[in-house]
């Protein structure tokens, strides 16, 4: 499957389109068999870069799509689900756009409002119209980092409970601005401390500013609540191999890591063939050749996910000669830890059970792709040489 051609220059806003839809649906038809109400607040709505009147190319419209096909699905089950969505947006003639857009709607269940003004002075409102109760669902993209990721701007809504989010992390701008002096005092509002990166790789200045700021998240506990956990996808440049911005989930619930991963896992493909189709046509435009094969045929059969050897390497030093059950919190876990998949691991295991080098006790000799069953606490060791 292609880029849509309104999103042609703009292959990582398909991305994050797709990977918003893709956990949203499974949220929802997950939260909706025990939440009367469900929430969803886009704190920087837009609509920007629009290429058409029905935003279809908008995280408005594509969220509300999702709403109500999930909405039709609990119904089809007997959950009657209340749907809110708000919509905050600080310039008056996207607010204007949004207003319409919003009003052209027909979404039987479905109770839409928008606020005109910044986010971080409407928060008091924003929390208002969520109220103390209920899930809520916060995304937060905004085109820069004032007032808008930091934590003494987020706190308010990080502790209230029955709640998550997902927040862009805007790695490609924040790394160019953590060394000015200028700019400290937002340094440390985002981060928790002054980030000291010297003498790292740009590798490891990533992992470290991202960790950073993921655990800075996790500083703002609920009040009542479970303790926060966090996840993340890369999404890279179009056309460059460099890191453009970090989707940041936070949860307070296991089992939210898990899903979201498995919905990542799911578009990281559509990710690379989105980049690919994009240096294709930056080739061409370069060039003026055609080239013979379409570019995301290149990456089709490509495997998505990391190096093995390093997940086998997690495997055999954490496992214990003593049997310990692995369930979906653990799986959560490793998770949260790595950045990595649930394929990543259970192809790793399965590699080390060949090699004789680990055993599932609880396993069956038949299966293929599925060495472990966390949904199952089995219990996993390393065998004793």
């Amino acid at each position: 499957m292609g880029v849509p051609d309104q999103y042609r220059g703009r292959e990582q806003t398909y991305f994050k389109h797709r990977l918003l839809e893709a956990y949203l649906e499974r949220l929802f038809m997950i939260v909706g068999h025990h939440e009367q109400t469900i929430c969803y607040v886009d704190c920087f709505a837009g609509p920007w870069e629009e290429q058409g009147d029905d935003l279809g190319d908008t995280s408005i419209a594509r969220s509300l799509n999702i709403i109500k096909k999930c909405r039709g699905g609990l119904r089809k089950i007997g959950k009657n689900v209340q749907f809110r969505a708000l919509f905050v947006e600080q310039k008056s003639k996207s607010f204007h756009k949004l207003q319409d857009y919003l009003s052209s709607r027909k979404d039987d269940g479905i109770d839409t409002q928008a606020l005109n003004g910044s986010f971080h002075e409407l928060i008091p409102e924003i929390f208002k119209w969520c109220g103390p109760h209920g899930f809520v669902f916060f995304f937060i993209d905004p085109k820069g980092w004032k007032n808008a990721v930091e934590l003494p701007t987020l706190a308010p809504l990080l502790r209230r409970p029955d709640s998550e989010f997902l927040i862009n992390f805007m790695y490609d701008f924040l790394s160019r601005t953590v060394p000015q002096a200028k700019f400290q005092d937002d340094m440390w509002n985002i981060f928790g401390v002054i980030p000291d990166d010297q003498g790292k790789s740009p590798e490891q200045r990533e992992a470290y500013l991202l960790s950073l700021y993921r655990n800075n998240l996790k500083q703002v506990l609920p009040v009542g609540g479970k303790k926060p956990r966090t996840a993340c996808v890369k999404v890279l440049k179009p056309t460059k191999d460099r890191t453009l911005y970090h989707l940041v989930y936070l949860t307070r619930h296991h089992k939210g890591i898990v899903v979201f991963m498995e919905a990542s896992y799911k578009l990281e493909l559509v990710q690379k063939r989105a980049r690919a189709v994009a240096k294709q046509d930056e080739r061409f435009q370069r060039s003026r050749q055609m080239e013979m094969f379409a570019a995301a045929e290149h990456v089709s059969g490509e495997r998505v996910g990391r190096d093995l050897v390093d997940v086998e390497e997690y495997w055999l030093k954490n496992l214990k000669d003593k049997p310990e059950r692995y369930g979906m919190e653990k799986l959560a876990d490793m998770q949260e830890e790595t950045g990595w998949f649930e394929s990543d691991f259970q192809e790793a295991f399965g590699e080390l059970t060949r090699k004789g080098l680990v055993k599932n006790l609880d396993g069956t000799p038949k299966r293929r792709s599925k060495f472990v069953h966390f949904n199952d606490d089995e219990r996993l060791a390393k065998v004793t040489l």
